[in-house]
């Protein structure tokens, strides 16, 4: 048997326990590294059967009293969401579903022992959720525990389809209060907002920022704390996300990392909230963005020019529909295919295990009342949790099963940060005779405000006005995209980049050359739902792993997105820089896929 093995099958606790509430069955329960084992004693099965709670589906575990004083009992109940199959039209699926389990110790006859028992097997519980590392030789008790993690949620109201505020009070909070997370949730109320608060917070108050959106928001979060002035602690902060947008391409990422299968609506909000509570933290690559009027931003997601960017702004009036907005408006645009001529420039990674340049073949193959805005910093926090968890205990719905648990209490830590006022100024397109007169772009576009971004000096670029060093490749053609990506996933359902890693210090290029078919763009769009347009040659898409890379478009007219969001159009140029941020993953999973 390996050394894992071993490690994985110790048993760290063992004990023999009732139930709640009091049937006369009793269970031996054994906790291990990986699961707690479960065997009923009585009555006594007709079979050895035993049920494992993974640790991996679970998100806290609480000790608890009867509400009877004369009650010597003490008890404590694991929360847990494992998947379970679901009968669908087209035959069955898996979804979480919420498990409590709730244990009576009654081995001593005064409540103080048996509520010590109680505590020794919750404070090992939550160790193993956190990743604290502990053996049969461990001495447990609380100081075992890392502290007590205190989050500021923002919260987009109008993100998606608008029910980002449902998902939070139906999913969201009584997870995280499962998971004795302390928590601040802030409604933004209009574009960056988010951007001006991260600015002011006090960062020694937070152990993370989460948002509650799509990608746009944690674009602003990053941007705002990289104009901070101390922006190389602020950066480090452990930012996170949870997917209520329309494309959810970061969620996608790290839904991916943890091993999970491809998600998408609540069933990535809930293995996203799961991997929230576990906590576990990895450095995130970077990119330094500099747009041709000489503002620089910092991304995490993407820069796109051509097809892709042109569904994501155009499909802004399907934004009702959630992420089926983008099929629409990929078959709106794919109706009317246009090309664009620019000039691509980069530097390739010169890495003997890794090819300079790929291409790739394509496979043929419940009623809420209306949204009340809040007032400005309005929150909602953990003033009461012991009443939120209360909440928990009494609610119900198809996919959570609940149950009647003991009362218990837990201490509040409010707080709330301020903010500051922004501007904005205007861009004005340019006009070209020679375009499709389909191409929508307003004349009075308005554009995040320049406000100034620090960061590390970005040494791979030459100042805009200058030429690309000679170690460069240049590429001048007619292009129907242009997209560079440092995440796996381009949205929750596109998984458009299965080799790279959130710290692999690349930006992967690709681009798609004009003369693909109609035809062969669908297919290359549904292959990569699953990421299989990956591994054969064809003659108009191609990759490319580089350190940087300059875009000069040479057609006057286009939209060019970072992130997701329009920035003015011009050329543009980036450089990748490693590990800069931090990432709440909640898996700190390492994938070895070979490119």
């Amino acid at each position: 048997m390996s050394k894992y093995h071993k490690q994985s099958s110790e048993t760290l606790l063992h004990g023999e326990f009732g139930v709640y509430p009091s049937k006369g069955i009793r269970y031996a329960l054994s906790l291990t590294p990986t699961g707690l084992h479960i065997q009923r004693l009585v009555p006594k099965p007709e079979d050895d059967q035993r049920t494992v709670l993974p640790i991996v589906d679970m998100v806290g575990c609480h000790t608890m009293r009867s509400h009877g004083s004369n009650d010597a009992f003490a008890y404590f109940s694991i929360y847990s969401y494992p998947l379970k199959k679901k009968k669908v039209a087209m035959g069955s699926t898996r979804t979480r579903q919420r498990l409590v389990r709730t244990f009576r110790v009654d081995e001593a006859s005064y409540y103080e022992q048996n509520q010590a028992i109680a505590e020794k097997w919750a404070t090992a519980i939550k160790c193993l959720i956190q990743g604290v590392t502990i053996s049969s030789d461990t001495e447990i008790s609380p100081t075992l525990q890392p502290k007590p993690r205190r989050l500021m949620f923002l919260l987009n109201p109008c993100g998606g389809r608008g029910n980002a505020l449902q998902q939070c009070h139906t999913h969201i909070l009584p997870i995280i209060t499962e998971a004795d997370i302390s928590y601040n949730l802030i409604q933004t109320e209009r574009q960056n907002h988010a951007r001006e608060l991260v600015q002011t917070i006090n960062l020694e108050e937070w152990d993370g920022i989460v948002v509650i959106s799509g990608d746009g928001l944690l674009f602003e979060v990053v941007n705002g704390l990289m104009e901070r002035p101390d922006w190389e602690d602020a950066i480090k902060m452990p930012i996170g996300i949870l997917p209520c947008g329309s494309g959810n391409a970061l969620a996608g990422a790290i839904n991916y990392n943890a091993g999970f299968d491809q998600a998408m609506g609540s069933e990535l909000l809930l293995n996203c909230i799961l991997l929230l509570c576990r906590g576990t933290v990895m450095p995130m690559d970077l990119v330094s963005v500099m747009t041709c009027s000489g503002a620089r931003c910092f991304s995490f997601l993407s820069v796109a020019w051509g097809f892709i960017s042109d569904v994501d702004i155009e499909s802004e009036k399907y934004r009702h529909m959630g992420s089926a907005r983008f099929t629409v408006g990929t078959m709106v645009r794919v109706a009317s295919l246009r090309t664009y001529r620019g000039r691509l420039s980069y530097l390739p990674v010169l890495d003997a295990h890794r090819p300079i340049c790929r291409s790739i073949t394509l496979s043929p193959n419940g009623n809420l009342s209306p949204l009340k805005r809040s007032q400005l910093h309005r929150t909602i926090s953990d003033m009461g949790l012991c009443e939120e968890r209360n909440v928990v205990c009494k609610r119900s719905s198809a996919a959570f099963d609940t149950g009647e648990l003991p009362s218990f209490e837990t201490s509040p830590s409010p707080g709330s940060p301020t903010a500051m006022h922004t501007s904005k100024f205007t861009f004005d397109s340019v006009s070209d005779d020679q375009m499709q007169q389909d191409l929508v772009l307003p004349n009075d576009k308005e554009f995040p405000a320049h406000n100034h971004v620090n960061g590390p000096e970005d040494d791979l670029l030459p100042p805009m006005n200058q030429p690309v060093p000679k170690s460069w490749v240049t590429v001048e053609e007619d292009f129907v995209l242009v997209l560079a990506m440092y995440q796996s996933h381009l949205g929750a359902d596109l998984f458009t980049a299965p080799f790279s890693c959130f710290d692999d210090g690349l930006i992967h290029l690709f681009f798609v050359k004009a003369g693909i078919s109609r035809t062969a763009l669908v297919r290359l769009f549904l292959a990569m739902e699953k990421g299989t347009h990956i591994g054969i040659e064809c003659p108009y898409l191609v990759h490319v792993p580089v350190r940087a890379f300059r875009l000069e478009p040479l057609t006057r007219k286009g939209i060019l997105t970072v992130d997701g969001e329009r920035v003015e159009y011009g050329p543009i140029q980036a450089q990748v820089h490693h590990g800069l941020s931090n990432i709440i993953t909640g898996s700190d999973r390492i994938r070895m896929t070979p490119l």
